[in-house]
């Protein structure tokens, strides 16, 4: 499942690397939009007090995790469907973890170091 917490361009872009929204040390480029694309942006961009670019940054993170997300799912697919008794073996080997997991006694008695 991924994370569902907010990015920190949606929170604003204050903070080390940022002044008033613009990333500070990024060379600059321009694109071509349809005129009403570059206004919503725009609008959405004030309404969040940062600056188009800084916007489109993180919209562009979101973008790239959602896209490698999209990619771990499929290869996972491609496993399922392509390897049925590697994917049952690997099944099998998830659900042993989630049993030693589950158990506390096995990491305290292997890590005593962080039994404080």
């Amino acid at each position: 499942m991924r994370d569902a917490r907010p990015h920190q361009w949606s929170l604003g872009l204050r903070g080390p690397g940022f002044l008033n929204g613009i990333l500070l040390g990024m060379p600059a480029t321009t694109i071509k939009v349809d005129s009403a694309v570059r206004d919503r942006l725009a609008r959405v961009a004030r309404a969040r007090g940062v600056t188009m670019g800084a916007l489109l940054q993180g919209l562009s993170i979101d973008l790239q995790a959602e896209q490698e997300w999209a990619d771990i799912e499929a290869a996972y697919e491609r496993f399922r469907r392509d390897d049925p008794a590697g994917w049952a073996e690997y099944l099998t080997e998830l659900s042993e973890w989630g049993e030693v997991s589950a158990d506390p006694g096995n990491a305290s008695d292997e890590w005593p170091e962080f039994n404080t």
